[in-house]
């Protein structure tokens, strides 16, 4: 299997394709493959690499004192040294999303131009992620009291991704349940900082995507992300939730390709 070494764990990747090469981000308790329905549709076009952030699947946690976004950021970034794809472009999801954001602040010479689908940045509307945590703190405990981790992790998606929860069948849940444990450990991550004078600073093309049926937190804070950002636009896809690759994948990979395309061309 492919691996890269950074900092103290060996980090799983798949690729197909040639062409612009594109780093693919999962979010929450994911792995490399739950883009195979991107990399299918974009690998005709584009050299897609995927892979399984620490802690997920086939890349150990490694050894480390604490998760962060910025160390999933390093690892990212690192990544992208050693396959020697600089400056390539970016597509993430929802926890995926919010460490691609931070590339775009700590390393942009990395990166062409980034797709992100409604990253979680709470600290952009605290208020508004104090009635989120108020509302899923007591599903997951009742879930862990009645049925264990794997459970909560079923309650935290049927709470924050209804739309794709709903769409996946017992066995397309269980690699989900199998990185448990990296649920809890994203949830007691210290808080992402961020204000939109930092979003100003940024200045890598970017399309920020958000799902017409999403949590409501998670689509006021898409559009502070668009507003702010100097060279970003905003997508809305009707009738996705959060998963908006998953929930809408043609419409999310005819996004991508004409994004990429268009600043290719401008090249």
């Amino acid at each position: 299997m492919p691996r890269v070494s950074v900092k103290g764990t060996d980090l799983y990747w798949e690729e197909r394709g040639a062409g612009a090469p594109l780093l693919f981000i999962h979010g929450m308790c994911g792995n490399a493959n739950v883009w195979d329905g991107q990399v299918q549709r974009l690998s005709p076009r584009f050299h897609c690499i995927a892979y399984d952030r620490r802690g997920h699947t086939r890349s150990p946690l490694g050894s480390i004192s604490e998760r962060s976004v910025e160390l999933h950021a390093d690892d990212a970034a690192l990544l992208i040294e050693a396959l020697g794809i600089a400056p390539c472009f970016l597509v993430a999801s929802s926890g995926g999303a919010r460490i691609g954001v931070d590339m775009l602040r700590r390393y942009p010479d990395l990166l062409r131009g980034t797709v992100l689908s409604e990253p979680p940045l709470f600290g952009l509307d605290p208020e508004g992620a104090r009635v989120v945590m108020a509302e899923l703190r007591p599903l997951l405990e009742q879930a862990m009291n009645g049925g264990g981790p794997r459970s909560a992790v079923d309650a935290f998606f049927a709470y924050m991704c209804p739309g794709l929860w709903a769409t996946l069948d017992d066995q397309a849940r269980e690699p989900y349940r199998a990185n448990h444990v990296e649920l809890f450990g994203d949830l007691q991550m210290p808080p992402y900082q961020i204000t939109t004078d930092d979003l100003r600073n940024i200045r890598v093309p970017s399309l920020i995507v958000t799902g017409s049926e999403s949590h409501p937190l998670l689509r006021r804070i898409a559009p502070l992300l668009a507003e702010n950002i100097p060279a970003a636009e905003l997508l809305e896809l009707e009738g996705s939730g959060h998963v908006t690759y998953a929930e809408k994948p043609e419409e999310f990979a005819r996004a991508v390709t004409e994004f990429v395309q268009r600043l290719a061309n401008a090249a």
